[in-house]
This record gives structure tokens, C-alpha cells and sequence, in this order.
């Protein structure tokens, strides 16, 4: 499925959500929510850090090590749906940073690697909630599309090399989620994990590939977490516990 396909779909899903809770929101108190968040996230990078070892073996007692990518930090912002108190649609669009870098000398010659490879992810999650007072809490799961353009940079004394590398394709995750209100304003906290992996190719659209000439891939399965907070977009009455 083709990224702008995903987009309009997701677009359509949160308009109807949204006509939806508006017509209903006199009766089950509907309410859409702009909510703003990040955190930070854990991430496999299986084959990206077998080729980082490999590179560091080959000049292993230099001193020159470069750190493998385990995480990074993730910032988003989204539309919360809620058409009913235990029934909550969230769509958001989230960047997650990966990178790894490292400059130092090896005999007097400067050696440099950079390496980038954030994805930015549009996803759907359905969550079902509970209410304890003003605490709100449940499980959801969803899919989304993620989109990697990285860098792969190295340089050796005056010799510079520069690769641009992209990926793209599907991913899944489970959440346990939690949102207490104060006044207006809701904050909103949720933590689970993430599966979601993309082939990386080159400039070229050729795949990149590893020592042993399998394709490598970007991988941001883990780990995720995620902390902000939400504001009223409507004037419709927050959904209670009885509705």
C-alpha cells in the first residue's frame, strides 16, 4: 500500500470519527482532543548494529569505536477521538530519531562516521478505557506507516563518503495507556511496544546490503513510550464514566 493511499485513508477514518462523535455528542458526550506528546523509545537496528561491529572490528585497538543505535527519542502530535467514555481513536503523526555518530583520530588522521536513520510514522490506535475518578486508563493497538530518509556518512583524512538511504512500510504495536484530567487540559501517558521494520535502499533504489549480502534493514522495534498532553478542540462535555 502506497503511502499517500495510507494517508487519505487515515485522513477519511478520522474525519468520520470525528462527523460521528459531533452527531452523537448529545447523546454520548463525545469529545475531539489536539494532543501534543514524546518520549523516549527503544529500538532493535539488528542488522545496522551487526554492520557497526563489523566496521569496529576492523579497527579494533584504534580506539575508535562507534556506539551501536539502541533508541532515540520520539515528538508527535495528534487528534484523540472519543465517542464514548470507554471507546477512545487516536491518530498521530510521530518522528523518531535514530542515530549514531563518532570523530576521532586514528594515527594522526581524523576519521569520521554519521550515521541517521529517523522514520517518521503516521498510525491509528483503538484503545478501550476504564474511568477511576478523574483517571482514565485502558489497552489499544494499532498499525501505522512508517518512512525512513537517513544518511550514511564516513570520512578518512581529506576522502568523504556519503550515501542517502530511504525505507518504507508497515508497523504494529500494543499500548497500555493513561489520562487524567485537570480542568480542560488532559495529560496523558502510555508505554508498550512497537514492531516495525523497512528494507533500506540507496540513491539508486538498490538495496543495501551487508558483509554477507543480505539486505539490511532499518528497525524500530521495541520499546515505546510516550508523555504529553491534550486540549479540547470542541465545546462538546468530556464522556463520563456512565456514558
Amino acid at each position: 500500500m502506497r503511502f499517500s493511499r495510507l494517508a487519505r485513508t487515515l485522513s477519511l477514518v478520522v474525519l468520520l470519527g470525528w462527523t460521528g462523535t459531533s452527531l452523537a455528542e448529545s447523546a454520548s458526550g463525545g469529545k475531539v482532543y489536539i494532543a501534543i506528546f514524546g518520549g523516549p523509545q527503544k529500538y532493535s537496528m539488528s542488522d545496522v548494529n551487526s554492520e557497526i561491529r563489523h566496521g569496529n572490528e576492523e579497527v579494533e585497538g584504534s580506539g575508535f569505536v562507534v556506539d551501536e543505535i539502541g533508541g532515540g527519542t520520539a515528538f508527535g502530535a495528534g487528534i484523540r477521538v472519543w465517542p464514548s467514555a470507554k471507546l477512545g481513536l487516536l491518530f498521530d503523526f510521530m518522528r523518531l530519531a535514530a542515530s549514531t555518530s563518532k570523530d576521532a583520530r586514528i594515527d594522526g588522521t581524523r576519521v569520521a562516521v554519521d550515521i541517521k536513520l529517523p522514520a517518521s510514522a503516521l498510525t491509528a490506535t483503538a484503545g478501550y478505557f476504564r474511568t477511576w475518578h478523574r483517571l482514565r486508563y485502558g489497552l489499544g493497538a494499532g498499525a501505522g506507516y512508517y518512512i525512513c530518509n537517513g544518511k550514511i556518512e564516513a570520512s578518512v583524512g581529506t576522502e568523504r563518503t556519503s550515501s542517502d538511504v530511504t525505507g518504507k512500510g508497515p508497523g504494529f504495536h500494543a499500548l497500555a495507556m493513561g489520562d487524567i484530567r485537570a480542568s480542560s487540559l488532559h495529560f496523558e501517558a502510555a508505554i508498550g511496544y512497537r514492531s516495525a521494520k523497512t528494507n533500506l535502499q540507496d540513491e539508486g533504489g538498490a538495496d543495501v546490503l551487508a558483509e554477507d549480502g543480505s539486505r539490511v534493514r532499518a528497525d524500530w522495534t521495541g520499546l515505546m513510550t510516550r508523555f504529553g498532553f491534550s486540549i479540547p478542540f470542541d465545546p462538546g462535555p468530556y464522556p463520563s464514566s456512565g456514558q
